[in-house]
């Protein structure tokens, strides 16, 4: 490489390690209910031959070249378009905002109750208000994919609506470019796709 590409490498032992965003049940929750509910859910909404697409993302031409965002999505929820919806794989869980699940229309009887709590890479806790499964649908017709997904309900102010964590990420087999802001995932009728458009940019209420 030319003198100008030459970058510094550390020196020294590794000092610290940060852990994930968010830890939690990965299993759907840690009640035996929720538990079972999480496994009902992935047996009758398992996707079926979609395994051999290949996924793929352009080299050239993508609208944000620079930039360092987070991959922040649209997705549907139930029968509401829920927009403002971050992609994390850094967490084990996915997370529905308190504020967000009252205007799905949810009430405490859409609630299992949960002992278990999240924690931070700063040891912080925080203690769910419950956990509740709903159907998400990721993509546009007609290649999109349905998932019930079981939620840990959080009251925290948050720029986001929701989480998508890693076990979703997985059930839905997707993607992620964060360069080219996009997910893209395996459905029945070919590659689908759900990336930043005009509303996600941006803390927009």
């Amino acid at each position: 490489p030319t003198p100008s590409r030459l970058v510094p490498r550390p020196k020294g032992p590794v000092e610290k390690q940060i852990n994930v965003i968010f830890s939690g049940p990965a299993s759907g929750g840690d009640s035996s209910s929720v538990r079972k509910a999480y496994a009902r859910s992935e047996v009758g909404n398992r996707p079926a031959h979609d395994e051999d697409l290949d996924i793929t993302f352009k080299s050239g031409g993508e609208e944000y070249p620079c930039h360092d965002d987070a991959l922040v999505i649209s997705i549907r929820m139930t029968n509401v378009y829920v927009k403002r919806v971050m992609t994390d794989t850094g967490s084990s869980t996915d997370i529905l905002y308190f504020d967000v699940f009252q205007k799905l229309g949810l009430t405490d009887k859409d609630l299992v109750t949960l002992t278990s709590t999240l924690t931070g890479f700063t040891e912080d806790f925080v203690s769910p208000v419950g956990a509740t499964v709903i159907p998400v649908t990721f993509g546009g017709e007609p290649r999109s994919k349905t998932l019930m997904v079981s939620f840990m309900v959080v009251k925290l102010p948050s720029a986001y609506n929701a989480i998508i964590g890693r076990p979703t990420l997985n059930r839905l087999k997707a993607v992620i470019s964060t360069y080219h802001r996009l997910l893209k995932l395996p459905t029945r009728a070919g590659v689908g796709e759900s990336g930043v458009t005009q509303e996600n940019l941006g803390n927009i209420i």
